[in-house]
């Protein structure tokens, strides 16, 4: 059977695949040897003004290290440093909540550098492919309108790495967030 990765990679890809069929050519696709970044970011008004930040921000540092935070209210994004989701109950909580909710991940890799060395690219995504790629993956992506899409991955296990995620009280850091 396969497993939920393997399911959201197929349903991603198919999904892809019908929108951009022939529009994608050997020089978009982009291998990436590692995730560095996943980070949920939502939008929302107070008082006539627009303001963003995020709800989660981690960060792998490349050797054997997850660290960043998370709010303390949406904890339930985090269920282990392998398994960083949004549940279709809590994307629902959070449109409710918030005028706009986006999905990022950075990607590190040769590919993604200038010159033939290694860079990294952090840009928007589905909340299905935000699902799909956890650290420890390698992918194969395209990059398209500044927005990554997961074409294939290969699942990594980070057993015994490193983990330093934080809590901080969203409400208290920013009181009137509500649409």
């Amino acid at each position: 059977m396969p497993s939920r990765r393997e399911l959201l990679g197929i349903a991603g890809s198919v999904a892809v695949g019908c929108t951009l069929a022939g529009c994608l050519s050997d020089l978009d696709l982009v291998s990436a040897e590692l995730v560095q970044l996943q980070a949920v970011t939502v939008e929302w008004r107070h008082e006539g003004r627009t303001y963003s930040d995020q709800l989660l921000q981690l960060h792998f540092d490349g050797a054997r290290e997850i660290t960043g935070r998370v709010a303390a209210e949406y904890t339930q994004l985090v269920s282990s440093p392998g398994e960083i989701t949004v549940s279709e109950a809590v994307r629902d909580e959070l449109e409710r909540e918030f005028r706009d909710v986006r999905y990022g991940i950075g990607l590190c890799g040769e590919d993604l550098g200038s010159d033939d060395e290694y860079g990294c690219r952090n840009a928007p995504t589905s909340r299905e492919d935000f699902n799909t790629i956890q650290f420890g993956d390698q992918a194969e992506a395209t990059i398209a309108d500044n927005r990554i899409t997961l074409q294939e991955i290969n699942d990594n296990d980070i057993d015994d790495w490193t983990v330093d995620i934080s809590e901080f009280d969203w409400d208290d850091l920013h009181a009137g967030h509500g649409q």
